[in-house]
């Protein structure tokens, strides 16, 4: 016969492990609004039976419960998933929102834009050869070519305004990354401390996946958790994080356990210069010098990256920052407008001593968006504007009905300068403007949808996510009634075993 004490002993396992239960599922109702948190469980388990003996034989008699472990209701596949899509929403969020700057800066179709004003330089010309020794006339296109010539400025300037604020996101998000790579060190060392003591730190992890999900926001990120096979009794596991391409070999580790490697920017000044015959000087690397690899479209820092200082390609190789092409297009189309016009009123004219109608204004021989300006002294003399060719009747305003053809085409200018290619690519040099008007509107649309698409996704992601790993309060207060009853039920057993104790010490051996 088994003593009485022992129903005590159960009872007590019983209430211990209901009062448990009803502990965490309190916690888990005062965080069920708490960002990051996971829903913890209570795992209870049947403690060792013992054995003893009745009618002939052995019997298994259980000895009560007791908590097992608390863990957490997490889903590893969609951790996995959702940190992928948030990594490829960063990358189109950001690259949206640069985007809508750019086509902002084009400030089109309105009349204070440099296609407005090409138009109206054009016409200039073309009235200016209905009248060709109007000095009246001259001097308006003179005040045309220089409008022209500040809106050139104007959005070089904006390039380069623009171009320093993505670069300076770009060092802040090197700086986050850093940060967060440090943090996670930290509490990988407090969660392995707390797992070779043989705690369950379910905070601390929660914690730690807050911050990867932060960190995925900037970059493609993969965790890869490992059992520590220094400890076989008990669960201690190694944490590492890869970021970037994870097909790259050797793998670009940020942490690995108690160690995290920093990133690297080049000097800000560097980003800031357009890009050189050596792209990789302007890459993102380790500290060791090794490169940083993005993946394919993942992440806010490549998207600000590929925008403002350069592109990475499939083949790992760098090409031209989407900022810098769109400078070399404005670039060629200054130099392909001071060629054209240049040739009728220097070179076709025929005039001694020629006088370019456009220069730089830093004496360089390269003319550029940044640097083109109206020739000086047709600035201070706009009745030197030249019309027509040395030799012929003024009336005729061959060079004015020359450079007023290019609002057209370039047919008039292959025709006089024997040449078969164009000053710039396309039928003309509006059409040629157009089309890159044309190709930001494009890539504003396509970032917009993928966007959208990503927002969906991450959406999917996160309600799949919270469904599995957030708190329900109907939940909770299902498992408050649960627990509470079964401590009551266990309370009452304490009762019951303790009305026995009482029979048997103050009742039996006593005759009444």
């Amino acid at each position: 016969m088994n003593s009485t004490f022992f129903g005590l002993e159960l009872s007590r396992r019983a209430l211990e492990a209901q009062q448990t239960a009803l502990d965490i599922t309190g916690h888990n109702i005062a965080n069920s609004n708490t960002q990051g948190y996971t829903r913890q469980i209570a795992n209870l388990k049947s403690t060792a039976p013992d054995t003893i003996f009745g009618m002939g034989h052995n019997l298994s008699l259980g000895t009560g419960v007791v908590l097992d472990n608390i863990t957490r209701a997490r889903d590893n596949f969609v951790d996995t998933q959702y940190r992928w899509e948030n990594s490829k929403q960063g990358y189109w969020l950001a690259r949206e929102d640069s985007l809508n700057k750019i086509e902002s800066l084009y400030n089109e179709p309105t009349s204070n834009s440099l296609h407005d004003d090409m138009d109206k330089f054009w016409t200039a010309w073309s009235d200016l050869a209905k009248d060709p020794e109007n000095v009246g006339a001259k001097s308006v296109v003179v005040e045309r070519a220089l409008t022209l010539t500040d809106s050139f400025h104007n959005i070089t300037q904006q390039i380069i305004t623009m171009k320093k604020d993505i670069t300076s996101n770009i060092k802040l998000e090197v700086q986050q990354i850093n940060t967060v790579a440090e943090q996670i060190k930290n509490l990988n060392d407090q969660i392995k401390r707390a797992e070779v003591a043989g705690d369950n730190p379910n905070d601390l992890r929660d914690k730690r996946d807050l911050l990867v999900d932060d960190l995925s926001k900037l970059v493609n990120v993969k965790v890869v958790e490992t059992r520590d096979t220094n400890f076989t009794d008990r669960q201690v596991n190694n944490y590492k994080i890869v970021i970037g391409n994870d097909t790259t070999v050797p793998e670009q580790v940020l942490v690995n356990d108690s160690q995290y490697y920093k990133l690297k920017i080049p000097d800000p000044t560097v980003l800031e210069n357009p890009i050189s015959t050596d792209p990789t000087t302007y890459q993102i690397s380790f500290e060791n010098g090794t490169l940083l690899k993005f993946g394919d479209k993942q992440g806010q820092l490549q998207a600000n990256m590929s925008i403002a200082v350069a592109g990475e390609t499939t083949d790992g190789s760098y090409t031209k920052s989407y900022l810098d092409t769109l400078q070399s297009q404005f670039d060629s189309l200054a130099q392909g407008i001071a060629a054209g016009v240049n040739y009728y009123h220097n070179t076709k004219a025929g005039y001694t001593p020629g006088v370019d109608f456009f220069a730089t204004s830093d004496s360089t021989a390269t003319i550029t968006a940044a640097n083109i300006v109206v020739n000086s002294t047709l600035q201070s003399s706009p009745k030197d504007v030249v019309t027509g060719i040395s030799g012929e009747d003024i009336g005729k305003a061959n060079v004015a009905k020359g450079i007023a053809a290019f609002a057209s085409g370039f047919d008039q200018y292959k025709t006089d300068s024997g040449s078969a290619s164009n000053p710039v690519d396309g039928e003309s040099f509006g059409d040629y403007y157009g089309a890159n008007v044309v190709t930001i509107g494009v890539d504003v649309q396509q970032a917009q949808r993928m966007r959208e698409g990503q927002d969906v996704l991450v959406t999917h992601m996160s309600n799949q996510r919270e469904s599995y790993s957030g708190v329900s309060l109907d939940e909770e207060m299902t498992n408050l009634v649960k627990f509470q009853k079964s401590y009551a039920a266990a309370a009452r057993m304490v009762t019951m075993m303790d009305d026995m104790l009482n029979t048997i010490v103050n009742g039996m051996g006593i005759t009444r």
